[in-house]
């Protein structure tokens, strides 16, 4: 599962790639535990929407899941998290968990925690499922074809929106690294959990995810979420190439000085500078906690003084 360069894939890998990231994982707990589990049901599309009662964040338990027809024994973890407001149980011996105050990763073992390919994340968003569902749509379409499915069964939340990015632009290649976006709607906004994984893995970890994604049950989130200062940088980033398809072959290449930064850092604002490969610099003054934002230019040599202008947007529709 190491990281590799660009590989060729034939029609009926990506096929199957394809069905087994929609197929279900039917669960029962293990003798050991009855009644308990990470999918009690074994169908997919079950309207409970509850977690197993009593169970606490960190308690650890056996399972049973089915992968490929055959019974397979996984140790599981359970999360609770009041803060943004989901529960889920997740496998602790192929996964590490990474804690944030803005958003739950599970990481694969066998990457490298800092640079992964294969995990999921999981945020909590103060916007509506579907303005959310069509941010990520929008940011995905620059280098995927995208499906969408705005039925999509999760065993213990009911229907959610699923956007599936797994072609590259064009249709004419695979991607390496292949993306499955769950939207789950909640009182507060959504819950949005985006699944990883290179191509050359997608066959595992697509299914292994989608047990997790089983397991899934929205709760209350407890105090406000807010955007903190490296994801604010990561928004305005993805809000400038949607805005600018080229800008990521400019800035790859190396041959323009362009860089996006953070300018200040308070605790009703957050300032992200992006130098333009034209000499421009334009600063995104971000609310953190309703992610509003408006923008200002200065042109050294040109405009010398810093003035706003009449762009703005949401910085949390570009954060999945």
């Amino acid at each position: 599962m190491k990281k590799k360069t660009l590989i060729t894939v034939t029609a009926a890998m990506l096929l199957s790639a394809l069905l087994l990231s929609l197929a279900g994982c039917g669960g029962k707990t293990a003798a050991a535990n009855p009644g308990d589990g990470a999918g009690s049901s074994g169908q997919e599309g079950s309207s409970e929407a509850e977690a197993v009662p009593g169970r606490q964040d960190g308690e650890r338990f056996e399972s049973v899941i089915i992968l490929e027809g055959m019974e397979e024994t996984v140790k599981y973890e359970h999360i609770r998290n009041d803060s943004l407001g989901f529960e889920m149980d997740y496998d602790y011996e192929l996964f590490e968990r990474q804690s944030g105050s803005d958003r739950e990763r599970f990481v694969s073992r066998y990457d490298d925690p800092n640079d992964p390919e294969n995990y999921l994340e999981v945020s909590r968003i103060p916007r509506d499922a579907e303005t959310a569902a069509a941010a990520v749509s929008a940011v995905l379409s620059l280098d995927y074809e995208i499906s969408r499915d705005d039925s999509f069964p999760l065993e213990r939340s009911g229907s959610c929106i699923r956007i599936d990015a797994s072609a590259e632009k064009g249709g004419l290649n695979m991607p390496e690294h292949l993306r499955a976006v769950y939207i789950i709607p909640a009182a507060d906004g959504c819950r949005v959990a985006a699944a990883h994984y290179s191509i050359e893995s997608s066959e595992g970890f697509a299914r292994r995810f989608r047990c997790f994604m089983d397991t899934f049950s929205v709760i209350a989130g407890s105090g406000e979420t807010r955007i903190t200062a490296d994801r604010a940088v990561s928004a305005v980033r993805r809000y400038c190439m949607l805005g600018n398809p080229d800008l990521a072959g400019i800035v790859g290449s190396g041959d323009y000085p362009a860089y996006w930064d953070i300018s200040s850092v308070g605790e009703n604002e957050i300032v992200v500078l992006f130098r333009s490969y034209t000499g421009a610099e334009n600063r995104y003054y971000i609310d953190p906690v309703s992610g509003q934002t408006y923008v200002t230019e200065r042109v050294p040599g040109i405009i010398d003084e810093e003035r706003r202008t009449e762009e703005s947007l949401n910085a949390w529709d570009y954060l999945f």
